[in-house]
């Protein structure tokens, strides 16, 4: 099963590619992910991705795009995001990850200075879809596809295509958004940080009992203002979270271990066997024993 690892503060810790190519594809299949969908995470990475079957819903600072095959989604680094089947469980897309330093040519570099700093981050485009309506967008979608092949087939001197294919497509992406054209943008205010702040807390605090009024503690914030933010977003409550990381633990419990059912949800937060399976069984749609015999 496919499965996310990440720091305190949701940041992904599985590298992209490696420090000499720092470039991957992936070809993420929704069912066969620990809980059916990639949940919120970050990373230094910019990303973009191409539905490759049914429908998917990106999230990404308080914004929804909800896509169809064909059509993508694109986030800049160190934003929150997350992706979700809609309908059909075998939701599929490919997905682009690439490190900044690919863009540079060598630090100092006029490249680097004009086209790729400014725009990092919060300076540059934040995220939005890519629709094959709209011929930019839609040449860039043909172009992640390309880039998609070239890594997998892996031919002589893929490395130097694919690294030229990523800068022009990055410049092509500048000028759209530049124009105007990208997608929808959130229009809020960015709450990322605090966002990121309350994630840490629950991951430090998951196998415990963990209460609105110490969540504001931590983070310096009303328990209200937590909630309204979190929301904002996330789309879904704190709590909700909570609940689905603590399944995530459990999993990875139930195939590392073979630690009793009453044990792993102790473990991870739950106060009784019979609720951490009842849970188990609504989000996962089987029970953990069952979950662990076919692992």
């Amino acid at each position: 099963m496919i499965s996310i690892s990440v720091l305190d503060d949701r940041k992904e810790i599985k590298q992209h590619g490696t420090r000499e190519f720092p470039v991957a594809v992936y070809h993420y299949v929704m069912s066969e992910c620990v809980l059916g969908y990639i949940n919120w995470h970050w990373h230094d990475e910019i990303q973009l991705c191409v539905v490759t079957k049914g429908q998917m819903c990106f999230q990404a600072s308080g914004a929804q795009y909800l896509l169809s095959e064909g059509e993508g989604f694109f986030v800049n680094s160190g934003r929150l995001h997350t992706a979700r089947p809609v309908g059909d469980p075998d939701s599929a897309y490919l997905c682009l990850d690439f490190h900044p330093r690919i863009l540079g040519t060598f630090p100092g570099s006029v490249t680097e200075k004009k086209y790729v700093t400014p725009y990092i981050g919060a300076a540059g485009p934040e995220h939005g879809s890519l629709k094959k309506e709209i011929r930019w967008q839609n040449e860039l979608l043909e172009e992640i596809r390309a880039i998609g092949a070239l890594y997998d087939e892996k031919a002589f001197g893929y490395e130097m295509a694919i690294q030229a294919r990523i800068g022009l497509l990055w410049l092509a992406l500048l000028q759209g958004t530049a124009a105007g054209s990208a997608g929808e943008e959130s229009g809020q205010e960015e709450t990322g940080e605090l966002v990121r702040r309350i994630m840490a807390y629950l991951r430090a605090h998951f196998a415990e009992p963990v209460s609105l009024d110490g969540i504001a503690k931590e983070v310096m914030y009303s328990g209200s203002e937590c909630c309204r933010q979190f929301r904002k977003t996330t789309g879904e409550t704190i709590f909700h979270y909570l609940k689905a990381y603590r399944l995530a633990r459990a999993t990875e419990l139930l195939e590392e271990t073979d630690w009793p059912v009453s044990r792993i949800a102790l473990e991870t937060g739950f106060c009784s066997s019979s609720y951490f399976i009842e849970a188990f069984r609504a989000e996962l749609k089987t029970t953990p024993l069952k979950y662990r015999g076919r692992k």
